[in-house]
């Protein structure tokens, strides 16, 4: 048991790794992954690759071709607006769900990891950012104490971490995303979720603009 747990959690970080080197440009939409060349990568045999390509494949953010092998996902504007709509309305309801706990414990974590991101603004350390930001999203998640929703932002977060890289990558992008966040924990602790809702759609609409401008 002990060694199919130890498998099966080797293949989700194996999976979350091929999903940032996505995000970070390493792999392009439509270039194939090669099991062999995953196994030297990581140093480990073809089972957990496998399975991390299944997850990948699962997840969206790649797709397997009858005798071509495993691509990259070329993904289109239709399916960028349905990804976002689908994370920020999962995002705005756990806040729901969280904001009348209000929980002084997690927003100071939360004000902490804004301070690490202001931190590394002007070396434009974009991957480092990307982290932080990943780990603040996750935890506004969690702020609803809801696991089944946590779940169901994990597995959305292998597809959406590409776009969410990309967007981190335009010039402005950096600091407009600590502003956007303070609003956000800002209006939590005064238990405002109407100016919570307001600042996640301007953070999806600006987005969703720069993928556009990216993608088309």
């Amino acid at each position: 048991m002990k060694n199919n747990l130890d498998k099966s959690t080797l293949a989700k970080k194996i999976a979350e790794t091929v999903a940032s080197q996505i995000a970070e440009g390493y792999y392009e939409p439509g270039q194939r992954l090669v099991e062999t060349e995953l196994t030297e990568y990581f140093n480990i045999s073809r089972s957990p690759v496998r399975e991390a390509l299944f997850i990948l494949e699962n997840q969206g953010v790649v797709e397997k071709i009858p005798r071509r092998g495993v691509r990259v996902k070329a993904i289109s504007i239709d399916e960028i607006n349905d990804l976002y709509d689908v994370v920020y309305n999962l995002t705005e309801f756990a806040l729901i769900k969280g904001i009348e706990r209000n929980n002084k414990k997690d927003i100071e974590y939360m004000e902490k990891l804004l301070v690490d991101m202001e931190t590394i603004i002007e070396k434009r350390e974009i991957k480092k950012f990307h982290e932080l930001v990943e780990e603040l999203h996750l935890k506004l998640i969690e702020f609803s104490k809801n696991k089944l929703l946590v779940d169901i932002y994990k597995n959305l977060n292998l597809r959406w971490t590409t776009f969410r890289y990309l967007t981190l990558s335009h010039p402005i992008s950096l600091r407009k995303s600590v502003i956007e966040y303070k609003d956000i924990i800002f209006g939590i602790k005064n238990k405002d979720i109407n100016t919570v809702s307001t600042i996640l759609l301007s953070k999806k609409t600006r987005g969703i603009s720069i993928l556009e401008n990216i993608f088309t």
